[in-house]
């Protein structure tokens, strides 16, 4: 992807972030997370995504749920519930720029929108290694929700050094374009 192609992608990330947030109320220089939830959760997942999300209280980050079922017992103050459909999705994956990512989460849509996983180790995504400038995801090795919180706090952490940002956002680009 050329430098020129990719801040024009950037750009249009921006402003759609931009968009989403004034919608919602949101700050446009903190991160935004998106939790998409589109096939419904066990108990002991929906508890472990409790626990996240009531960690993310205490971080600098912004929180979206897209979620098709009563997430009733998910509602914490700091975060904003979305029914799911096509056009939320597709808004919230375009605007959002970390993502939780599960073994049923489609990690190469949101690479495709820029929207960096913080997810469980697959074959699309490679855990970002800030020595060589290399990768596409923050991964966490465990699905307890400390190892899952560990690696969204290095995604929030690196997300504030935008030359990092930016090469982590071109190399997801290219891990999916390139196909």
């Amino acid at each position: 992807m050329s430098a020129n192609s990719l801040d024009n992608f950037l750009k249009q990330k921006k402003e759609i972030k931009k968009f989403l947030s004034g919608k919602l109320s949101f700050n446009t220089r903190k991160p935004l997370l998106a939790v998409i939830l589109d096939k419904e959760l066990t108990p002991d997942f929906e508890e472990t995504l409790k626990k996240i999300l009531e960690g993310t209280a205490h971080i600098d980050v912004q929180v979206v749920i897209l979620a098709d079922s009563n997430l009733g017992a998910l509602s914490i103050p700091h975060t904003v519930v979305l029914p799911y459909s096509r056009n939320n999705r597709k808004i919230v994956l375009q605007a959002a720029d970390i993502a939780l990512g599960f073994q049923f989460s489609d990690v190469e849509e949101m690479l495709l929108n820029g929207t960096i996983p913080v997810s469980p180790m697959r074959a699309e995504v490679q855990d970002y290694n800030p020595n060589h400038e290399t990768g596409n995801a923050f991964i966490y090795k465990g699905g307890d929700s400390w190892s899952i919180f560990a690696a969204l706090v290095r995604a929030l952490e690196t997300f504030k050094f935008p030359y990092d940002w930016t090469s982590i956002v071109r190399q997801g680009l290219e891990t999916v374009l390139v196909k």
